[in-house]
């Protein structure tokens, strides 16, 4: 007899860049996910005179003209922009260790939720938020946007943190899970939509 293998997708960000120097960033966790709930991503960023990363969503964002991320800011406690206090973990921690995925001459912003230390040494997001879907984290079949920066182009390269129960689940010192990926093409956005309309004629023809 044949095993049966169900079939999983990766998820991805989907980077929208304005020519007035912004990006938007949404982030998709498609409902057959590979991964589980994503609570943070870093992303790489284009910029020369100045840079911004905020969130309009309920996440924290770091990254902010002098203090990109980078290998030596990978190192240091989280923060979030304009707020002093510095969270328990380093970026390097909350992603399980790993080394600044880059490059040395290529900076990064970041997002991800609030989190607090509930025990030594172990941590527990924040889950509840007052906008749909009324919690933080990125479950599997959701979509969720509200992540800019001004930056002068678009990056390419992301990395998702994950865990298999945010609600309910505590992480330690040693961190998350880590997803890669490239944010598509802006060409390539396009003919999704151009193949996505052709789609909808046929379907009305």
């Amino acid at each position: 007899m044949f095993s049966q293998v169900l079939a999983v997708s990766n998820p991805s960000v989907i980077e929208e860049f304005e020519g007035g120097g912004f990006s938007h960033y949404t982030v998709v966790n498609p409902a057959d996910s590979s991964i589980r709930d994503i609570v943070g991503f870093i992303v790489e960023v284009d910029y020369q005179y100045g840079l911004l990363a905020y969130a309009d969503n309920g996440w924290m964002a770091q990254g902010i003209t002098g203090a990109p991320l980078n290998p030596t800011t990978w190192d240091s406690k989280m923060t979030a922009n304009y707020t002093p206090e510095a969270y328990a973990l380093t970026w390097r921690q909350f992603f399980g260790g790993i080394d600044y995925p880059f490059g040395d001459d290529v900076k990064g912003i970041g997002y991800f939720v609030s989190y607090s230390e509930i025990s030594p040494a172990t941590y527990k997001f924040e889950w509840s938020s007052s906008s749909e879907p009324y919690h933080l984290p990125i479950l599997a079949g959701e979509t969720l946007g509200g992540f800019s920066a001004n930056v002068d182009g678009p990056g390419s390269q992301y990395l998702l943190a994950y865990m298999d129960d945010a609600q309910n689940g505590t992480f330690s010192d040693s961190g998350l899970s880590s997803f890669p990926g490239e944010t598509p093409e802006p060409a390539t956005l396009s003919l999704l939509a151009v193949g996505g309309l052709a789609m909808l004629r046929k379907r009305r023809a």
